[in-house]
């Protein structure tokens, strides 16, 4: 769903340390980031074997998993003050704002792409994720209105 596909690619943007478990993730996010962290095992496993400096757990642990579930959130509608309350993040709002707008850049490039490459239905989905989380305060113009 377009949702889970702009909550896995906030693993790729967010880079702040946070104590958010995989197994404290929704039912949907479970499956893509278990494939995700798979790929990347196997994408460091294949560095380390053509002689790259690599920890594969350290690559792994690199994609971070802390705004997943703010990302679902918010693509499937909720407010941002429920959102960051309930239950309450140990991310800052201004760090959510920031992180949220670079994932939706990500997402419009990643819509290209799949335009590029000629996968309508991968495109069609990542322009509805960037169209779900085009919304509300995330995306003012400013915040000091």
């Amino acid at each position: 769903t377009p949702e889970v596909c702009a909550a896995l690619l906030s693993c790729f943007v967010f880079d702040e340390k946070t104590e958010t478990e995989a197994s404290r993730l929704p039912e949907p996010l479970q499956g893509p980031l278990q494939s995700l962290r798979e790929k990347a095992r196997r994408v460091a496993t294949v560095q380390s074997e053509s002689k790259l400096t690599v920890d594969v757990e350290e690559y792994v642990e690199k994609f971070k998993l802390g705004l997943m579930d703010i990302v679902h959130r918010w693509c499937l509608g909720e407010k941002f003050v429920d959102i960051i309350t309930k239950p309450p993040t140990q991310i800052f709002e201004g760090s959510v704002i920031r992180a949220m707008r670079r994932l939706e850049e990500l997402v419009v490039q990643m819509a290209s792409v799949c335009k590029v490459i000629g996968n309508p239905t991968l495109e069609a989905k990542f322009t509805q994720a960037s169209t779900m989380m085009k919304r509300d305060i995330v995306f003012a113009a400013s915040l000091y209105l």
